[in-house]
């Protein structure tokens, strides 16, 4: 269908339209598919040609126009928002408005939209390069990818990155300047924008000299992979793509290639792990976060079932297409539930938010975590920090 709308031998229709919006682009096909067609590439394309469609018809979304146009490509605008919305969220007012179900009025799904947002992190909170190193440096420099949705709202994340790789023993590299990697451009159809902030990492990764490029985020970090692809018809930056794209890592595949402080002592406690679509489907990446979890001594670890299905949050699908969402949310919720864990482990944000919401919606008593920041309580726990 993509290619014969593509190639102008079928219309782009309304039903064509919802056919690809209702797909997650979990990628799971990508694992699945014997011949290795890689369905992502794939789906970007329809998303470019339906935005490119509707941008001439006048019938491109004003969420997307908002969202992707003006908010999140310029993370500037993004931390004002977050000023507001941590504002909002402090002085009770969010509160009020959730217990007493005013927003129905407007919008059942406006209602339940505003409980799927998360804190923001508190604003005066810099995160530092402090931490001391515990072995010998081993020589690596790491260039760290803050992120946008991380750094407004899981900041404690990012810190907890940060202070891994220091006692770990690697040389920690902060760009003055954060943009996005430009992931939910690239997915949503805004082709240009992804560009312009993908050409923006690689000079400042480049510039700093770094070895690998580290993302605590499954999404950023598998569209920066693709930048190589992104950018293979661009004259100047082809090449520095390439080679930008193969230097980039999750954090939990640097740890487990070059090596981490594996902690003494920490709490019994039981955990299952969720799989971000982007980390093992987009990656490859499955068992290295398991690793890290697992050398945590007295952590109980119990197999999720259908750890690799998605949770629904799929970028910005859990807004887009709210009740779909809720229906493979449910499923996740009830399978954690099922393992009778106290903590869930996850490596994405967007994957963090879903499940924390799911557990508040489905009433599971259950933390969720990422494992950077379970690997940082041991060390602290260890007297490291």
């Amino acid at each position: 269908m993509i290619k014969a709308v593509a190639d102008g031998e079928l219309e782009l229709t309304e039903n064509f339209q919802d056919s690809i919006n209702f797909c997650l682009n979990c990628q799971a096909c990508v694992t699945a598919c014997p011949a290795g067609v890689a369905y992502g590439q794939l789906v970007e394309a329809a998303q470019l040609h339906i935005a490119h469609h509707n941008t001439i018809e006048g019938r491109r979304s004003l969420l997307k126009k908002i969202a992707l146009d003006w908010l999140f490509a310029d993370l500037t605008r993004l931390r004002m928002v977050a000023v507001f919305m941590r504002v909002y969220q402090r002085s009770g007012l969010e509160k009020v408005i959730q217990q007493t179900g005013i927003l129905k009025l407007f919008s059942k799904k406006l209602h339940e939209l505003s409980l799927i947002t998360p804190k923001v992190s508190p604003l005066k909170k810099y995160l530092t390069l402090n931490s001391q190193p515990k072995k010998v440096e081993k020589g690596i420099r790491v260039g760290f990818l803050i992120g946008c949705i991380q750094d407004v709202f899981f900041r404690d994340v990012n810190q907890d990155t940060i202070d891994v790789l220091r006692i770990s023993g690697y040389d920690v590299f902060l760009a003055q300047e954060n943009v996005c990697c430009g992931s939910v451009h690239g997915h949503n159809g805004n082709h240009q924008i992804a560009i312009t902030l993908a050409k923006k990492n690689i000079d400042i990764f480049d510039n700093a000299r770094v070895d690998y490029v580290v993302s605590n985020s499954a999404g950023c970090g598998a569209y920066m992979k693709e930048y190589g692809y992104l950018l293979q018809d661009d004259p100047e930056y082809a090449e520095r793509a390439k080679k930008f794209s193969d230097r980039v890592q999750d954090i939990s595949e640097f740890l487990t290639a070059h090596g981490w402080h594996q902690p003494e002592t920490f709490e019994a406690v039981k955990v299952t792990y969720h799989e971000p679509c982007h980390l093992i489907h987009a990656q490859q990446v499955s068992e290295q976060p398991r690793m890290l979890i697992k050398s945590i001594p007295n952590i109980e670890f119990i197999e999720l079932p259908e750890a690799s299905w998605c949770c629904g949050s799929a970028g910005i699908y859990n807004i887009t297409r709210y009740e779909d969402s809720m229906k493979i949310l449910e499923r996740k919720m009830k399978n954690i539930a099922a393992t009778g864990v106290s903590c869930v482990i996850t490596g994405n944000p967007g994957c963090m938010i879903q499940l924390m919401y799911g557990a508040k919606k489905f009433k599971v008593n259950v933390h969720v975590l990422h494992p950077i920041s379970l690997l940082k309580k041991a060390y602290v726990n260890e007297g490291l920090i």
